[in-house]
């Protein structure tokens, strides 16, 4: 009887394709395995890429439209200081004239109803609500991702609380000084019923000290709420400039 071994390598001769042998099937297996675990790596790194550079076009996009509302803030809080530098220094001119008792004229008249003058501030915060839905950690550079935190947060934040103040003043104003004045055109003018009773009225000059110190406060809160912004987008369009 043929030895099947013999057999085997007989047949295998004879085809002319030499059997393999144990450790030349090993090495070819192995083989095999890093070619699979390459290729893995490979797909791997592929689809990290992919989600980078999702990643970072979703992050670029944001920023365009954070870019786009700090500009829009920054035309608002310019008129806001305008409004509230002005509405002081009408406060100012009237209590060198009471507090002097200097006679009235009609120029007067403006500046009483700047005095009231008071503003809303057109805030735009609907990019900055999407990045806390979509999670802060889409925005890579961290002094810009702190920065944003403190300028929405903190100083546009505190803004508004004073906003409500001073509407709130400016609510109580109007329901006082309807007896203090002919009519309450705080748009445009408003003339004293008697401005030498207006002279010696404790509640009016009171008001006027405290709403000066109130719209001061508000330009100076206002002007660092301006370098804030102004950093913030220096900040985002280096940050645009780079992935171009």
């Amino acid at each position: 009887m043929e030895n099947p071994i013999s057999a085997k390598a007989s047949a295998g001769t004879k085809t002319g394709k030499p059997a393999l042998s144990a450790g030349r099937y090993f090495k070819y297996a192995i083989g095999e395995i890093i070619l699979v675990v390459i290729g893995i790596l490979i797909a791997l790194q592929i689809n990290n890429w992919n989600e980078k550079t999702k990643l970072k076009t979703e992050e670029i996009k944001l920023l365009t439209e954070l870019k786009s509302a700090l500009i829009s803030d920054k035309e608002d809080i310019k008129s806001n200081i305008g409004e509230h530098a002005s509405t002081a220094n009408s406060i100012s001119i009237l209590l060198e004239h009471l507090s002097n008792q200097l006679p009235y004229n009609d120029s007067l008249d403006f500046h009483f109803a700047n005095a009231l003058n008071t503003t809303r501030f057109a805030h735009t915060s609907s990019p900055y609500e999407t990045l806390k839905i979509k999670g802060p950690d889409l925005i890579e550079n961290d002094s810009l991702r702190v920065m944003l935190g403190d300028y929405y947060d903190k100083h546009v934040g505190y803004q508004f609380e004073l906003q409500e103040l001073s509407l709130e003043n400016f609510n109580l104003a109007k329901e006082r000084q309807f007896e203090l004045f002919t009519s309450l055109r705080f748009w445009d003018k408003m003339k004293p019923v008697d401005y030498n009773l207006l002279v010696k009225n404790t509640y009016y000059n009171s008001w006027l000290t405290l709403t000066e110190g109130m719209r001061k406060w508000e330009v100076k809160k206002f002007r660092i709420l301006n370098e804030k912004n102004e950093q913030l987008l220096n900040l985002i369009n280096n940050e645009i400039d780079k992935s171009k």
